[in-house]
């Protein structure tokens, strides 16, 4: 019994086909059978594509950007004691107790 192997097909290939699939407006098996490719066959190629897209991918920065920001000044400030509150706690205690 002969083999009826189908030559590999090249990524770009593959990626056309999958694109056009897509674009068709067909379902998956549908295109598939209507192009002579096994449905398994066709998901291969849709995994192995995304695998070697996100290979190619640039790592993700999260939202970091490495622009230098200026350096902000250092202040002194003096502490001043709430003189005011403290008054004010002693007229409210005033009030409160007969």
């Amino acid at each position: 019994m002969a083999s009826t192997r189908k030559a590999r097909v090249p990524m770009r290939e593959q990626i056309r086909l999958i694109n056009e699939c897509r674009q068709s407006g067909m379902s998956d098996a549908d295109w598939c059978r209507e192009n002579d490719i096994a449905v398994s066959t066709f998901y291969n190629w849709v995994s192995r594509c995304r695998k070697a897209a996100a290979d190619q991918a640039p790592p993700p920065n999260y939202g970091h950007l490495d622009v230098p920001r200026p350096k902000q000044d250092v202040v002194p400030i003096d502490i001043v004691p709430d003189y005011i509150s403290e008054r004010h706690t002693a007229s409210q205690m005033q009030k409160i107790v007969p």
